[in-house]
């Protein structure tokens, strides 16, 4: 994530605080108002807040979430899918390093201690969406090697193929490969594995004569 993109205009976003501290939700509305940011407190008596969080927005919601309330001993406990996937600040009061640990495996990246002081509201918002965002850059990355990791095995397959085919070294095999890849505006990663699959194919339709002809002897 690039420092020019770090956001700081907390516009057009929206506030959501799963609390059952008054004082805390008034210092909230308060300020995120100011702030330009909607307000939409949720009732921890009720499982509506969890429909509510599922369908939240990454790029315009975030969650304040008391870790007083201890309504979810397994909230830490979940999958991946099952945590909110939007940034999220913890208000801390007690500060017992259970309650700590469960924020932060809750998806927690910045926390607010109690009683909550206007101050220090924006720098939580700012440290807790940015790090929300790079965690979400980090993921795609991974996932991207992750993509290229498996494929790995089919660029190996058919610079092979290429170096017996042209009699290439395998640096030359290489070079055909890439360049064929560009000419067919694709990675070079999916251009070998088309390359592979094809050969595969053409190998089996050569055996299917030889097949055919042992049948009818």
């Amino acid at each position: 994530m690039s420092s020019n993109r770090y956001v700081q205009n907390f516009r057009q976003r929206r506030a959501l605080l799963l609390s059952n501290d008054p004082r805390a939700t008034e210092t909230l509305s308060t300020m995120v108002t100011r702030l330009g940011m909607a307000f939409e407190p949720l009732s921890p008596a009720h499982g509506e807040f969890r429909a509510m969080l599922k369908a939240a927005d990454a790029q315009h919601d975030v969650l304040f979430v008391d870790g007083d309330l201890n309504l979810f001993p397994e909230m830490g406990q979940g999958t991946e899918s099952d945590l909110p996937q939007i940034p999220v600040i913890g208000l801390v009061g007690i500060e017992a390093p259970s309650r700590l640990r469960t924020l932060m495996q809750f998806g927690a990246t910045a926390f607010l201690s109690k009683p909550v002081h206007s101050g220090s509201i924006f720098s939580a918002l700012y440290l807790a969406i940015n790090t929300f965002e790079q965690k979400v850059d980090l993921r795609l990355s991974i996932q991207e090697l992750e993509r290229r990791r498996r494929y790995r095995r089919h660029v190996i397959k058919a610079v092979t193929m290429v170096m017996k085919t042209h009699s290439l070294d395998d640096e030359g095999a290489f070079a055909v490969l890439r360049k064929e890849s560009m000419r067919a505006r694709l990675s070079l990663e999916a251009y070998c594995e088309g390359v592979v699959q094809r050969s595969t194919a053409q190998t089996i339709d050569d055996k299917e004569p030889d097949k055919k002809q042992a049948v009818a002897d």
